[in-house]
């Protein structure tokens, strides 16, 4: 028999069995309300897409396209001489001369961009310099497991340097890169030669203040060593002993062992440390004269240089002051210096010549295709936000049944 109380029971779990129902279905039911909104405006989501996406292909495709022709040095740099090269290139007094260049050349249109306030960036985008291989490539970095590995990369050297210079325009791409070429192969090295005469001058200055401050040291130790002499000539019975004359003596510590010797041997061991200080003391008077000449005529190179940094002044025509510099010198000791420092130079110029002197210019890939690509996807993301918004809208305008 059914009571009121096992119908109540019946009645009970029937609801809850209604209201589970929902719960199981609902992401199924809500899935297929998307699918159908989404086919239902499918024209709305395919022309909000693909049309913005056409439109950003073909003005990609449109513009004009950049050229970019690169050159290629043999030149050895580690990390630090590549970050001062481009520091250097990239300074504001460089920036100056290359604008200058530029606008006597007839491209205002460059100069005037590199002119602004953000003239070092702007450059950048047309001029770039590569190292090949890199220093990442040497040694990679995923591979160091210590502090000595790590200083290896930073010591390590790319075997070519290649600069790359960009442009607008195919007619005049080869005009740019020419004054580009100019600044990096003359101008730039001037930079650097600045840099090594003023360190030339501080070593200079260091080894001579070395001399300066050994000198009294010397001076006393042989004015010590001649009054040790003489004493030692005084003491003894009559000083008439004398050495044989075929015995001759050396010591390779005449300082801690001649006091064990006979008095005439002690004598000549005095007078042999007594002519080798003098010797030492003649000889570095003679080097201090000689590094006095170099700093003199270092200083005088770095002084012409530093003059004329300002202005376009080329390694060519500092080659050209050297070697009037040696046809004056009268100097013998300084002769095979300035010698030496010509042909350091004359070595410097060979190595900025490229390695292909007319190399090929190059078009730059528009990226039409990818550009096209994050167009539609952008787009096809907001014509289906915008889709479903739309059918809320419509929804909520419609009178309720």
């Amino acid at each position: 028999m059914t009571g009121p109380e096992n119908h109540g029971s019946t009645r009970q779990t029937t609801g809850n069995d209604v209201q589970k129902e929902p719960n199981v279905y609902q992401d199924e039911i809500n899935l297929i309300g998307y699918f159908r909104v989404l086919w239902k405006r499918k024209w709305f989501v395919f022309l909000g897409s693909v049309v913005p996406a056409l439109v950003a292909g073909f003005t990609v495709f449109s513009t004009p396209r950049d050229y970019k022709i690169s050159y290629t040095y043999n030149m050895g740099l580690d990390e630090k001489a590549f970050r001062v090269l481009e520091s250097e290139f990239y300074s504001a007094e460089n920036l100056e001369k290359v604008v200058e260049k530029l606008q006597a050349a007839g491209f205002d249109r460059y100069a005037k961009k590199l002119a602004d306030t953000q003239a070092a960036e702007n450059l950048k985008q047309f001029v770039s310099f590569e190292i090949s291989p890199s220093y990442f490539e040497v040694i990679k970095p995923s591979k160091v497991r210590s502090l000595d590995e790590l200083q290896e990369i930073q010591q390590a050297r790319g075997t070519l340097l290649v600069m790359h210079v960009g442009a607008k325009s195919e007619e005049n791409i080869r005009g740019i890169a020419s004054v580009c070429r100019e600044n990096f192969e003359q101008i730039i090295p001037v930079y650097s030669v600045r840099e090594e005469l003023n360190n030339k001058t501080i070593n200079l200055k260091g080894k001579m203040a070395g001399i300066e401050e050994a000198r009294y040291t010397l001076d006393l130790c042989l004015e010590r060593k001649n009054s040790t002499l003489e004493k030692l000539k005084t003491s003894g019975s009559d000083g008439s002993e004398r050495l044989p004359s075929d015995i001759v003596l050396q010591f390779n510590n005449v300082g801690g062992d001649s006091a064990y010797l006979p008095l005439p041997y002690q004598i000549q061991a005095a007078q042999t440390r007594i002519i080798n200080l003098e010797e030492q003391i003649r000889a570095n008077k003679e080097i201090y004269s000689y590094y006095a000449g170099l700093l003199k005529l270092n200083e005088k190179f770095f002084s012409h240089v530093k003059k004329v940094m300002a202005s376009h002044y080329t390694l060519e025509q500092f080659h050209s002051f050297l070697t009037d510099v040696l046809a004056d010198c009268k100097k013998k000791e300084l002769l095979d210096y300035l010698k030496a420092y010509v042909k350091q130079i004359e070595n410097k110029m060979a190595t900025l010549m490229p390695l292909v002197e007319r190399p090929k210019v190059h078009p730059i890939a528009k990226g039409t295709v990818k550009t096209g690509a994050i167009v539609f996807g952008v787009a096809l993301m907001l014509s289906v936000f915008a889709a479903f918004l739309l059918e809320g809208l419509e929804k909520s305008r419609s009178p309720a049944t």
